[in-house]
């Protein structure tokens, strides 16, 4: 099966596009980006869409930045897809974290996104990208959620966004671009290793593969899609009981502590989730987006779950100016 072809069909199973719709396209100029925007180029017809390029320039390479914007520029005139570039306006600077320069391109996606009423942001992520973030988060300690890695859909403002290229890999694109006699820009900043991703793709990658798994890559995609189901059964699980248990009035969500006690560490640490998003977004939800909102980290459901175990009144602070407290009968999530 040729590129398009395993594009084409990973969009239709994962249901990623619908037919007559605007879908914008991440386009910085990369390798990446110029396969998706070419891919989606050719499929165009097929999908029944319409397409916007978005370009951002972080300008932290000034010479550089300007050389990928004007290149960006020149390709989608080629491919006669119009573009909208997105540029900081704050001072020069050397250096971004990539959470940072991460956010901010986020930021000018989803205002696109609402100006052009588009059904869906198109991000160049591969398996590669998967295999690199389920790494990253297996260093830093992670459960399920977020060994799922990056999704193929996900929600973010109540922006879609989407990733056609997860079900192919890096050297898949290149020989694509090489059979297609397709130019890209390179990044320099994609070899700097101050950057954790980039240390763990340039270095920690090739040596797991090198002395340990030549197929580490697949092993880690695999272990993401593992994770994505489990917990996908999980959620749903957690979902009903929810639904059951919880009382969500106003601004105040609770359970009474008999009934979360007795449930299982994995459907309690979810349900506790799920009253953080009631309460900040109104209802529950197994949409990751909407986990990430309310930022629980495993240090602040792990607080909650002592204030639980441990006899008499108590409270944990959490993020957003929530915090859980504990009386006679409930856990209560409420604005502090």
């Amino acid at each position: 099966m040729n590129f398009d072809k395993r594009v084409y069909h990973f969009i239709g199973n994962n249901k990623l596009i619908h037919p007559g719709g605007l879908v914008i396209v991440g386009f910085s100029g990369g390798a990446d980006s110029m396969a998706l925007m070419q891919v989606l180029v050719s499929l165009r017809h097929e999908l029944g869409i319409r397409l916007h390029a978005a370009h951002f320039n972080h300008k932290i390479r000034p010479l550089q930045a300007l050389r990928d914007e004007r290149f960006v520029v020149q390709w989608c005139r080629r491919l006669n897809v119009p573009l909208t570039v997105g540029r900081r306006t704050a001072g020069r600077v050397d250096h971004l974290s990539e959470d940072a320069a991460r956010q901010m391109r986020f930021k000018f996606f989803v205002k696109l996104a609402n100006k052009l009423k588009a059904q869906s942001v198109a991000l160049a992520h591969t398996r590669n990208d998967l295999a690199e973030t389920v790494l990253m988060r297996l260093m830093r300690g992670s459960g399920f959620y977020g060994l799922r890695g990056i999704l193929p859909q996900r929600s973010i403002e109540k922006v879609e966004f989407i990733r056609p290229l997860m079900g192919v890999s890096r050297p898949d694109i290149e020989d694509y671009l090489r059979s297609k006699r397709i130019p890209f820009c390179t990044d320099s900043t994609n070899l700097q290793t101050m950057y954790v991703r980039n240390k763990v793709r340039l270095k920690l990658l090739p040596l797991l593969a090198r002395e340990y798994n030549p197929q580490i890559t697949n092993v880690l995609t695999d272990l993401a899609q593992i994770a994505c189901e489990d917990y996908a059964f999980l959620a749903q699980h957690a979902q009903k009981r929810f639904e059951k248990s919880v009382i969500i009035s106003g601004r105040r969500v609770k359970i009474a502590l008999k009934q979360i006690g007795l449930l299982h560490p994995a459907i309690r640490r979810l349900i506790i989730r799920q009253m953080a998003d009631a309460l900040i977004h109104g209802q529950a939800t197994t949409d990751s987006s909407r986990y990430e909102v309310a930022a629980l980290t495993f240090e602040h459901i792990h607080a909650i779950e002592n204030l639980i175990a441990h006899k008499g009144p108590g409270r944990v602070d959490l993020p957003h100016q929530v915090m859980a407290s504990k009386t006679e009968k409930f856990l209560e999530l409420s604005y502090a």
